[in-house]
């Protein structure tokens, strides 16, 4: 896989991600104002993630070569999962799950909570990280070493991120496996 499909993949899934927190901003946001501003947030976030992947892949794209192929940057290929054709669709198969409920208009907020915890506990994560690790790479070796900050900023807003969905659904789920669900999300990101 070359860097450059690899960064159009993470993109769309970040892009995908943001359409489908905003989607349940707009379904759930009439039980309340709160429950309207954590989904627009949380949409607002993926965008964000969106933009570092895009700004990721124009360093990369100068520092190594857009055309590169993955397994060719061995300090980081060995953090890449072993299969990562088979890691990007199991990830693209569940968005469309999560986008077939949340487009059916029939979803609850325990429901909603469940997809959010599913996708920011997925393989997505391991995705992003994995770009996170290219990205400081491709910084290190610019000598640009003024760019480590926003990289370190983009990991630390990962952490706030699940906080917040940890904390939304400890306010506003019923379901107490829910919560113990987001709890342990919570202890594998920190």
């Amino acid at each position: 896989m070359t860097l450059g499909k690899l960064f159009n993949l993470c993109q769309d899934i970040e892009f995908r991600q943001a359409k489908l927190y905003a989607s349940l901003s707009l379904l759930l946001g009439g039980v309340d104002e709160r429950i309207a501003r954590f989904w627009e947030r949380m949409s607002t976030e993926e965008w964000q993630h969106y933009i570092l992947v895009d700004f990721g892949r124009s360093l990369c794209a100068e520092v190594f070569g857009i055309d590169s192929r993955v397994t060719e940057l061995p300090d980081v290929a060995r953090r890449l999962p072993a299969n990562i054709g088979k890691t990007i669709q199991q990830i693209t198969d569940a968005l469309d799950t999560h986008e077939g409920k949340v487009n059916s208009g029939q979803i609850s907020l325990d429901e909603a909570f469940a997809i959010a915890i599913a996708i920011e506990g997925s393989e997505a994560d391991t995705l992003y990280m994995y770009l996170l690790s290219i990205i400081r790479r491709a910084i290190h070796q610019s000598d640009q070493p003024y760019l480590m900050s926003r990289v370190v900023q983009i990991e630390k807003d990962m952490v706030s991120h699940v906080d917040g969905l940890v904390q939304a659904t400890q306010r506003f789920a019923k379901d107490a496996s829910l919560i113990r669900k987001a709890h342990r999300l919570k202890v594998h990101h920190n």
